[in-house]
């Protein structure tokens, strides 16, 4: 074999080396998990109330699936009954098995509602989302939306069962209105914090911040929807939920 050859078989040899790590790299990257978040939970309600933790709907109310006319396909149908406190999806399940919620780390908690009325004969209020704490400790519920007087409210829960309305916007009856909270969570006032957005518009809170700082653990907690009339059973409500979803970031949800 002469020099030239030699040199030929000496760069094939090279490039070929070269190619072979070249889709090696390719390989390796292509196997490694991006790093961004994915959706905890798809709540859609093609898969039925069993994607809930639990349910708590008392007699005659009703949790059922119902078709819509307007795009939204089929929603779930939250209806309380006029003697009946309540009736919500508690928690939510993954993989079958309900999902336990940590301390110290950020969800975002996504939602359409569309209820059929936002005022009560006797001014008083009913509650559509609870971040509810299990057991009862120092705050129930450090987390509660409202509607009253055709206005929905944020209100944060302090520790002592000190309320706190940080935010509202305007609602009417048979409106879909889209939801999106995020908490990271924690037992420390100055450590946990509320992020909202309200049809696809992060919220000022009363703060002046898009962000509220406040105690967002105790024990455990939840999330529920649906309908809870803490004030009287009089009325039945009947709230519409479609589009839920809980991820890790804001577009997870979005």
């Amino acid at each position: 074999m002469n020099n030239t050859t030699r040199a030929v078989s000496g760069r094939s040899h090279q490039r070929r080396w070269m190619a072979a790590f070249v889709l090696a790299g390719v390989y390796c990257f292509t196997m490694v998990p991006p790093a961004s978040a994915a959706t905890i939970w798809d709540g859609d309600a093609s898969q039925g109330t069993g994607i809930f933790h639990g349910t708590e709907c008392e007699s005659p109310g009703s949790l059922d699936l119902a078709d819509q006319t307007d795009g939204h396909g089929t929603v779930f149908r939250f209806t309380k009954g006029t003697t009946a406190w309540r009736c919500e999806g508690r928690g939510i399940k993954t993989g079958g098995s309900a999902y336990s919620f940590a301390e110290n780390s950020t969800y975002y908690l996504g939602w359409e509602s569309k209820l059929d009325k936002v005022a009560l004969p006797d001014s008083g209020d009913f509650v559509v989302f609870q971040w509810k704490s299990y057991p009862n400790a120092d705050q129930n519920y450090p987390l509660l939306m409202t509607v009253a007087n055709g206005s929905v409210r944020l209100h944060y829960v302090a520790p002592g069962g000190i309320w706190n309305q940080i935010w509202s916007a305007p609602v009417a009856a048979f409106e879909w209105h889209r939801f999106a909270l995020g908490i990271h969570t924690s037992t420390s006032a100055t450590d946990g914090w509320i992020e909202l957005w309200f049809d696809g518009v992060q919220q000022q809170f009363t703060n002046g911040q898009q962000r509220f700082v406040g105690r967002t653990w105790d024990s455990a907690n939840e999330p529920k929807w649906g309908v809870y009339d803490r004030d009287n059973v009089t009325d039945q409500i009947i709230n519409r939920v479609d589009s839920l979803r809980v991820g890790t970031t804001f577009a997870d949800v979005d």
